[in-house]
């Protein structure tokens, strides 16, 4: 018996070193990731060396992030955490809620007070700098806030809508401040967020580009203006792979189309590949099909319309805005869209170059208050 149990320690002393050493070499020769398709998030790169943030702390810390996001096998780990959960009857996996009526709901945290501080500077710094552009701020509230009688009892979510408002009170005054909220909340038996993915459906969408046009000053069309087709009724988003919750119902993606013909040029930037559609429907058979509106995220695009509008706009963005944007081209006559995550060019310079007259700052709850990349906008 002492001969067995001196094996099997011997056993166990071997392949625990064993097991380290090829993670080990697995994260070295494992090649970095830009994105998650799972979680459907930018994943952390390493951080650039310098002795004022070591000391600061300031590169321990991001270091720690790209290690944590280029770790070897993550998903499958993610996936592993997710399935123990489940088997404990919790109702709350890698950050998502199984909520009522099939709705998996992304938590949201409080952010910190710094990095609040920190983004509405740098927003109102950059607004102080173009002072001939027409300037607006429009922060989506995510579903966790909108739809809160969806949260399993007790759930401990902090409250999104407090720091929206917040926002609203921090920027300078010569930025607009688009609310949102109402025109969604009171819309919130309506299909506006998806049950399995973390963006509003394109009825949310169309919704709150209605309230748009009461602050930007155009008529926004009517519901009835637009044919509503659904291209798929199979998407399982975002939420559903991060959660690792089954048994869930897939949601439908419905496209707004003109009833009036417009026409479009969208040029995507660093490619050479121009299209006149604003829906990529070859990416319906894609695992993340909410990429059919402008084929997903990119560093710029540029929308040219035959709308009558002359004045142009830039859209400084995350992938909320990406289902909005359809319904501006016939009120603007350029549209440009920067994401701040991707973009590496002088906005200032942009702006300028471009004459923009417009300058809308389109970010929902959750990216904007977890988000770093606005600090490139300077």
């Amino acid at each position: 018996m002492k001969q067995k149990d001196k094996a099997y320690k011997r056993i166990m002393a071997t392949m625990l070193p064993a097991y380290i050493v090829i993670l080990l070499v697995f994260n070295i020769i494992t090649s970095d990731r830009t994105f998650s398709e799972m979680e459907n998030r930018v994943l952390e790169q390493a951080p650039s060396f310098n002795i004022g943030q070591l000391l600061h702390g300031n590169f321990t810390t991001n270091y720690e992030k790209y290690i944590a996001d280029q770790f070897a096998f993550r998903d499958f780990w993610i996936g592993i955490k997710s399935y123990s959960e489940r088997i404990l009857g919790k109702k709350d996996s890698n950050g998502v809620y199984l909520g009522r009526d099939g709705y998996l709901l992304q938590n949201f945290n409080k952010p910190k007070e710094d990095d609040f501080k920190n983004n509405i500077d740098i927003i109102n710094s950059f607004s102080s700098s173009i002072p001939e552009v027409n300037k607006y701020f429009m922060l989506v509230p995510n579903a966790v806030e909108i739809l809160k009688d969806k949260l399993p009892p007790y759930a401990p979510v902090s409250d999104q809508l407090a720091f929206i408002n917040k926002v609203e009170q921090s920027l300078s005054t010569d930025i607009k401040f688009i609310d949102v909220y109402n025109a969604l909340y009171s819309k919130k038996d309506d299909y506006i967020f998806y049950k399995t993915d973390h963006h509003w459906t394109t009825k949310g969408a169309y919704y709150s580009y209605k309230e748009m046009g009461n602050t930007m000053d155009f008529i926004p069309k009517e519901e009835s203006d637009f044919n509503v087709e659904q291209i798929t009724d199979s998407f399982f988003g975002s939420l559903y792979s991060k959660s690792g919750f089954k048994n869930i119902a897939p949601d439908a993606i419905n496209l707004y189309i003109p009833k009036s013909e417009e026409e479009y040029n969208i040029d995507f930037y660093g490619t050479d590949k121009p299209t006149t559609s604003l829906y990529s429907m070859d990416n319906i058979s894609k695992k993340d099909k909410y990429t059919i509106f402008l084929g997903g995220n990119h560093p710029l695009i540029k929308i040219t319309t035959n709308s009558n509008d002359k004045e142009k706009l830039l859209i400084i963005k995350d992938s909320y805005a990406n289902s909005i944007v359809p319904f501006l081209t016939g009120h603007y006559r350029e549209i440009y869209m920067v994401d701040l995550r991707y973009y590496d060019g002088n906005l200032k310079e942009f702006i300028e170059s471009n004459s923009i007259d417009n300058l809308l700052f389109l970010y929902n709850g959750n990216t904007f208050f977890d988000d770093r990349s606005i600090e490139n906008i300077m």
